[in-house]
């Protein structure tokens, strides 16, 4: 098993795909059928951690609406899978004052999206 981050530009076009080629991995709600993270999303694009055996990643690598960027390390050492990555991630710092104790807070969202547990 291998953990799988997967980008989709276009998810209305992975549905009619899935349902056309591989409708088992999708049900009556349009909910994919893997185990993966939640979906993280910018406009339509979207960006999923999967745990993926080798028969799932042979499917993902026969969609023309999926693709499989790779593992943490695999994206992050390639500047245009990091570039996608970014994109649809924000990572963008939050600050805001605490209303009791007026202290600035600043959250930083992690590097890494969803990371599943061993």
């Amino acid at each position: 098993m291998q953990d799988i981050i997967t980008y989709v530009s276009n998810r209305d076009a992975l549905i009619a795909e899935l349902h056309e080629k591989y409708p088992n991995l999708i049900d009556e709600d349009d909910n994919f059928l893997v185990d993966k993270t939640p979906t993280v999303r910018n406009g339509n694009e979207s960006l999923a951690l999967i745990r993926a055996n080798d028969e799932l990643i042979t499917i993902g690598e026969s969609l023309t609406n999926l693709t499989l960027l790779g593992t943490y390390d695999e994206v992050f050492a390639d500047s245009d899978k990091k570039t996608i990555y970014d994109r649809v991630y924000d990572q963008t710092s939050i600050e805001f004052e605490d209303p009791e104790t007026h202290e600035t807070i600043i959250i930083t969202p992690p590097e890494k999206f969803g990371v599943f547990a061993d």
